[in-house]
């Protein structure tokens, strides 16, 4: 059949608008997908460990460590580990593909196995740490897994002894009673404050929406995203955790989020108490960390701006726990254990964690 020049350009010009925009609606599939992957990522995890979403507000400088447990980049921060961040793809995931089983994060991996879950992680190497003599994957066997029905009916895995730090000597009445408090305010952070996070930095649509643009911001999205997939996964996902905030808000029964979360700041400061500067003392122990670690989650959020006050008790511990972590303070351990071992018996691990996967190469050797 014959056509008209004009007829000809007229269906040329329909068939690159079908092409354009079946193009574009699979980048927004795409975008939308992502989104709400993020946010029920986040919803997940809100009940066990740091809020998924809020792991990616850090500076562009350190943008790579969005992948990592703000617990476990504290924990080694403050003892000198000497590491190396690897970004891994939100969407494809394709660096933790060898992991089998687990597909959670964190994940630590080494010559002596792969372990998971950031207080696993952190109560390991801090046994670890602490027993000069012992290996990495003797010690992995005193945190045994135990099958358990939820409140579901459902079997779940589960480790009795997480929160425990083994000291590898006897310890005197006063160091027992140090460790169970520590074990105590661990679980008080995983269990209680971090369940404030979400509906704090979720609030409102407008705050909701400034979180996510720091996502976009510093969190790599326009190497991950295109631009207009990066705003359709901007503003759907912020929309779908504000919904979500809401409901966890009711969930963990929270009337006043603010408020909730200044009175947590407050019952934490009454047990460290007047004449200590940490919870472990003169010096940070994991409980202090693990909390640290939850606050610089959304350390740029406005909750955090309206409730760490210049000058309160908590802003003057947060920036005494910065100041320890930052100059790693607890790098004597390190170094003490260190210097039992030679070069040929490191320990090299590698560490995937929180959120958008990320490894991390870890040497006892290398001391910052």
């Amino acid at each position: 059949m014959a056509y008209s020049r004009r007829r000809k350009e007229k269906l040329l010009s329909r068939w690159e608008f079908k092409r354009c925009s079946t193009r574009r609606m699979r980048i927004g599939s795409g975008a939308i997908r992502a989104a709400f992957a993020a946010a029920a990522l986040a919803a997940k995890s809100d009940d066990k460990k740091l809020l998924c979403p809020i792991e990616t507000l850090k500076p562009q400088k350190e943008q790579s460590d969005i992948l990592l447990s703000r617990k476990v980049r504290a924990f080694l921060d403050y003892y000198g580990f000497s590491y190396e961040v690897v970004e891994v793809n939100p969407v494809t995931k394709a660096e933790i593909k060898f992991s089998k089983e687990y597909k959670k994060v964190p994940i630590l991996s080494s010559n002596d196995g792969t372990f998971t879950d950031s207080v696993l992680i952190i109560s390991k190497l801090a046994t670890f740490l602490r027993n000069s003599e012992r290996e990495l994957s003797s010690i992995d066997g005193d945190y045994p897994m135990i099958e358990a029905v939820n409140d579901k009916n459902e079997f779940v895995k589960c480790y009795p002894q997480k929160y425990v730090v083994y000291p590898g000597r006897t310890q005197c009445s006063e160091e027992i009673a140090a460790d169970r408090e520590e074990r105590q305010w661990r679980e008080w952070v995983d269990g209680n404050f971090i369940h404030l996070i979400s509906p704090n930095v979720y609030r409102s649509l407008g705050e909701s929406l400034e979180t996510f643009k720091w996502f976009s911001e510093f969190g790599d999205w326009d190497r991950m995203f295109t631009y207009s997939g990066r705003l359709l996964a901007t503003y759907v996902g912020a929309f779908m955790m504000w919904l979500i905030a809401k409901r966890l808000k009711r969930r963990h029964n929270i009337d006043d989020e603010r408020k909730a979360m200044a009175e947590a700041f407050n019952e934490w400061m009454n047990a460290i108490g007047p004449n200590r500067e940490f919870m472990g003392g003169s010096a940070p122990n994991l409980a202090d960390l693990g909390m640290y670690g939850a606050m610089t989650s959304f350390s740029g959020c406005s909750a955090f701006r309206e409730l760490v006050i210049e000058g309160s008790p908590i802003e003057r511990w947060y920036n005494k726990m910065r100041n320890a972590v930052n100059n790693h303070e607890g790098r004597r351990l390190l170094e003490k254990r260190t210097t039992l071992l030679s070069n040929d018996d490191a320990t090299a691990v590698n560490i995937v964690c929180q959120r958008v996967p990320g490894t991390i190469l870890v040497s006892p050797i290398q001391i910052c």
